[in-house]
């Protein structure tokens, strides 16, 4: 009989504890995380260790690539929700505190308006000094609870940046993205 009570007294505290955790005002459920307008998932460095070192300090890179994730995160999230896209947000620096900002999706595609509005925002956000040549680094995310990844390289360049490398394919230096970005 005691058996039977206890059993019967836990199973009523499993019942209210599954009850409340489906109150109002809960953290949300997976489906709905997976849903946020932006979500970042990695940095990549587009160019060599070495490199990055010598031409910006890591002091200045972090805080600045943190504040270019929360402003595309506010962009984004001020948008009507579209169907979910992952890709990379390149963040090209070059000296004289000038950046540029291009994306990279997978299928399906991101809304133009998204993008010019993400772009906006990552370019607004004061870029760090860089020294001796550009710098190129990418923000990879899931927005709208993520598609299909870019086809190809893990760190994926636009399409148009493919037309200025030979036959042979090409090398991501300072030649290309003075090519791509031109002064």
């Amino acid at each position: 009989m005691k058996t039977k009570a206890a059993t019967a007294s836990i199973m009523a505290v499993l019942a209210v504890t599954a009850i409340a955790a489906c109150s109002p005002g809960e953290a949300p459920a997976p489906a709905e995380q997976a849903a946020q307008a932006w979500v970042r998932k990695k940095v990549v460095l587009y160019l060599p260790d070495r490199v990055m070192k010598e031409r910006v300090e890591i002091a200045a890179l972090s805080p600045y690539l943190t504040a270019v994730d929360e402003a595309v995160a506010a962009a984004a999230g001020a948008q009507p929700m579209q169907p979910g896209a992952s890709g990379m947000l390149l963040l090209m620096v070059k000296p004289g505190e000038r950046s540029r900002a291009f994306i990279v999706t997978g299928e399906p595609p991101m809304k133009p308006e998204v993008i010019e509005a993400i772009v906006n925002a990552a370019g607004a956000v004061p870029a760090p000094s860089v020294r001796q040549g550009p710098i190129l680094v990418g923000l990879q995310f899931d927005a709208w609870g993520g598609g299909a990844q870019p086809e190809g390289a893990v760190a994926p360049i636009p399409r148009a940046w493919y037309a200025h490398f030979s036959e042979d394919g090409g090398v991501l230096d300072d030649a290309l993205m003075a090519k791509v970005w031109p002064d």
